[in-house]
């Protein structure tokens, strides 16, 4: 099999998606370098740097650093792209712990006297609707109720009686999250 044409740094880009912005930054950090230049001076990419420019869109999709490309790019072949691609993932699990997090004080937030009085009453379906929508899982809303009780329990009161809940259902809640 004969390898393809080269590729013009404009092909590269269409056929790729990328700006040729992007093509040229990678080139200035060492990311990508061109097979050889043609006469007229244009950069020419061939098989292997399109492989090594679908490695970085990969890794880039991943959530890496461009830094953190250039470290797994010079030395592929050592214990290095699997430790760098673990902390990756372990940073991505600290930071949806974080984004969980900063949901719940949103949500608390909006239940607030302040916040749920400025906007149109809204019943208990759709302010259940709204935390599903934003992700939250039965459990989630289980401690966010537990959270929202320990921490100001009569403003959880006067919330979920905003909602139009009974009193007995508003009690049931109550108890639920103190468990």
């Amino acid at each position: 099999m004969s390898p393809s044409p080269a590729l013009t740094l404009g092909h590269l880009a269409r056929a790729t998606g990328l700006a040729r912005s992007s093509l040229l930054h990678y080139e200035a950090l060492g990311l990508l370098r061109p097979l050889a230049r043609s006469e007229a001076g244009y950069r020419l990419y061939g098989d292997a740097e399109v492989s090594r420019l679908q490695a970085i869109r990969r890794y880039r999709e991943a959530g890496l650093s461009l830094e953190a490309i250039g470290r797994l790019l010079q030395r592929p072949e050592a214990d290095r792209p699997a430790a760098l691609l673990e902390q990756r993932l372990l940073a991505l699990s600290d930071e949806v712990r974080r984004l969980r997090e900063q949901q719940q004080g949103l949500a608390r937030l909006l239940a607030m006297p302040e916040f749920h009085a400025q906007r149109r009453a809204r019943g208990k379906a759709a302010w259940v609707a709204l935390l599903q929508q934003a992700g939250f899982s039965d459990e989630d809303m289980r401690r966010w109720h537990a959270g929202f009780e320990a921490g100001a329990p009569a403003e959880h009161a006067a919330f979920l009686r905003s909602l139009g809940l009974s009193r007995a259902e508003v009690a049931s809640i109550r108890r639920a999250a103190k468990r």
